[in-house]
């Protein structure tokens, strides 16, 4: 009898609950300027990040997972320490403002130079150039001066089209936290995008909404990556040392021009 007042009392409570509204979409009040503002605003205020990733590369030439290590310290510096099954070092790819290196841990071999002379390289396996892999590490996408061409609601989210020079953009906001959810790149007067990114599972880390989950996508070449954050710390401080890489002294330069 006890059990089952209990379990009265238990249906009762739930539903004094209140329920949450879902966010939505309120055009009179935010513009599509605004949005772009607060993602801007949002990105700034990340300094420094550390993080473990889970990465997940599908493409016709390899499929595979990885463990990494990320390290971001506003704005140009980032470490990736890439490991293997049983925590294998595979390799570490350190970038700077002026400065690229890159060591393959496997084939104790290692590249270095200006960052310019990498900027649109693929290392590791990766179906993405040194730059496009920084962003999707640190979940950034940059727009400069965008002109508009469409701003509505669609599928329950904030919706821009727009473009500049080089790029059209097809863009959905979450209204919940006015953050991107999917962001579609096209080049101009293409109907099929480039790529795209989605970032879900935001959650509030030290003050500040970070997605757990981010997928980039090739759809023209069947690409992909999936990454899964955890362990994520924002705008806490990282000692310089931390960003060192020590390289065997046997390991031998790779000769670009070979």
């Amino acid at each position: 009898m006890k059990k089952i007042i209990l379990l009265a009392l238990t249906a009762m409570l739930a539903a004094c609950v209140p329920i949450r509204q879902a966010a939505r979409v309120d055009l009179t009040q935010y513009d599509y300027k605004f949005l772009l503002e607060n993602h801007n605003r949002w990105q700034e205020s990340i300094k420094t990040l550390q993080a473990n990733v889970r990465i997940t590369l599908d493409s016709p030439l390899y499929s595979g997972t990885f463990n990494a290590g990320v390290l971001r310290d506003a704005p140009d510096s980032l470490l990736v320490t890439v490991r293997g099954p049983f925590g294998m070092h595979l390799g570490k790819v350190f970038v700077n403002k002026k400065r690229f290196v890159f060591y393959n841990q496997v084939m104790n071999q290692f590249l270095t130079g200006e960052r310019e002379d990498f900027r649109n390289r693929q290392f590791l396996q990766f179906p993405v150039s040194i730059d496009q892999l920084t962003y999707i590490l640190t979940a950034r996408d940059r727009f400069m001066v965008l002109k508009k061409r469409a701003f509505r609601e669609e599928d329950g989210s904030y919706f821009l089209e727009a473009e500049n020079g080089r790029y059209r953009y097809r863009i959905w906001f979450d209204p919940a936290h006015f953050l991107i959810k999917r962001v579609e790149y096209f080049d101009l007067n293409e109907d099929t995008p480039a790529y795209y990114k989605t970032y879900e599972n935001y959650t509030l880390i030290d003050g500040i909404y970070f997605p757990q989950l981010v997928n980039f996508v090739r759809p023209g070449k069947k690409e992909g990556l999936s990454l899964i954050f955890t362990d994520v710390k924002i705008n806490q401080p990282i000692p310089a040392r931390d960003f060192l890489i020590e390289i065997d002294e046997a390991a031998t330069q790779i000769d670009l021009d070979l």
